[in-house]
């Protein structure tokens, strides 16, 4: 009971200067506006989606993880524009296009890295290590959305990586 007492709802970003569409796809369906757990929450929503997905072409969550990133450019551009600030943390649309990129790098290796590889995405989202930092200087929403890609690729290879090994060395 302690924990729910301590989630904040805040408010979207942009109420009133953006179409409501814009600040419900930036905050994941409005995931992003429940303190602390904003980009979390929208990472861990995804997952039934992507359980859905396992029986799909594997062409589909890399053309989805592009469709949410090219919306999430528009949106958080949307924001800025309409706020002036550039990476409104209520904003997590771009973890969950990172993430749907991630996961799309790491159904070759087997679905059952994605809790471990959300965990470690998340922390590092939250730390914004070099180059995540760099990328994040791009202009408008392609900052906003290009920073937990660098993240989202680089663990999606090492987790692949380390899958592929594994099955090598059970063979």
């Amino acid at each position: 009971m302690e924990l729910l007492a301590s989630i904040e709802r805040l408010d979207p970003p942009g109420a009133g200067m953006v179409p409501d569409w814009i600040w419900l796809a930036a905050t994941w369906f409005g995931a992003g506006l429940l303190a602390p757990f904003r980009a979390g929450l929208a990472v861990f929503a995804v997952l039934p989606m992507l359980a859905l997905a396992i029986a799909l072409p594997r062409y589909v969550l890399p053309v989805l993880a592009v469709a949410i990133f090219l919306a999430g450019v528009h949106v958080a551009t949307e924001i800025e524009l309409a706020t002036g600030d550039k990476d409104d943390r209520r904003i997590v649309i771009d973890e969950v296009a990172a993430f749907v990129l991630g996961a799309a790098i790491i159904r070759q290796a087997g679905w059952k890295m994605l809790v471990p590889f959300a965990a470690i995405f998340l922390f590092l989202d939250r730390l914004k290590p070099w180059p995540m930092a760099y990328v994040e200087q791009l202009p408008s929403g392609w900052g906003v959305m290009a920073d937990d890609l660098v993240p989202a690729v680089v663990l999606g290879v090492l987790f692949m990586g380390v899958q592929t090994l594994i099955r090598r060395r059970t063979t």
